[in-house]
């Protein structure tokens, strides 16, 4: 199995919903799965998965303001992972970007992808996330953030 395939698999991330044990009707379950285009460099180390909340007419933010941790709508959850990420927690009904960068050991980013996604009763799951190379980028952490072994610090930071 390719390096991508793999890391594709591990990349699976459960967003549990306490429905059922709990009654909460915001809630949806749903897993994300980082689909690779091309072989995944072996220079990433870890990747950063964002979710915004997006007004009607917003789009994905590019790889350059996901990766500067630019005010690209209402970031929900941001978290860095080296193979399997944590669970999420409540994602409302509504329009989300679900952006996923994978970083190498001094943070700059050598894929990236984003996915659009309306959350409602019928979201389909899981929520691919089709991640594709990235050339040469200037932005790394952003200005309110600092690197570290592949990961920005904080990571649910907005920078100006």
């Amino acid at each position: 199995m390719s390096r991508a395939a793999i890391r594709a698999t591990h990349a699976l991330l459960a967003l549990c919903a306490l429905h059922a044990l709990f009654g909460c009707t915001n809630e949806r379950a749903f897993a994300i799965d980082i689909v690779a285009a091309a072989p995944v460099p072996e220079e990433v180390v870890a990747w950063e998965l964002r979710i915004a909340a997006l007004e009607p007419a917003m789009a994905c933010p590019t790889a350059e303001e996901a990766a500067s941790a630019a005010p690209v709508g209402r970031l929900a959850h941001a978290q860095t992972f080296t193979d399997v990420g944590m669970s999420v927690g409540e994602i409302s009904g509504g329009r989300w970007a679900f952006a996923v960068l994978g970083r190498e050991e001094g943070c700059a980013v050598r894929v990236y992808g984003c996915s659009v996604v309306e959350i409602g009763g019928e979201t389909l799951s899981p929520i691919a996330i089709r991640v594709e190379p990235v050339a040469a980028s200037s932005a790394l952490c952003g200005a309110c953030r600092s690197c570290a072994a592949g990961g920005c610090a904080p990571v649910a930071s907005v920078c100006p």
